[in-house]
């Protein structure tokens, strides 16, 4: 199983860069290679959990595992499974 990281906390917060719109830009990315499991390390202070999860969802993601880390940010694991077409 192929499997990527995106870390959102380090990202400036602006207009123009934000960690949502860094998300939603990664997310496309990794489903168009065929990613099956993220990692995405964020501050709820610069995005709200429930957000992370619908923008995961929204793109065939399933929230696998929620983490709290020791410095206060949280690690969410979404695995994407395989939509299989009935014929």
């Amino acid at each position: 199983m192929y499997s990527e990281d995106i870390d959102l906390r380090d990202i400036p917060v602006s207009c123009a860069s934000h960690p949502i719109i860094k998300l939603k830009d990664t997310i496309k990315i990794l489903v168009e290679k065929g990613v099956k499991e993220i990692r995405v390390f964020f501050r709820v202070g610069d995005i709200p959990e429930n957000l992370v999860k619908f923008i995961l969802s929204k793109h065939g993601y399933s929230i696998e595992e929620l983490r709290k880390l020791n410095n206060g940010s949280l690690l969410i694991i979404a695995k994407r499974s395989e939509r299989r077409v009935l014929s």
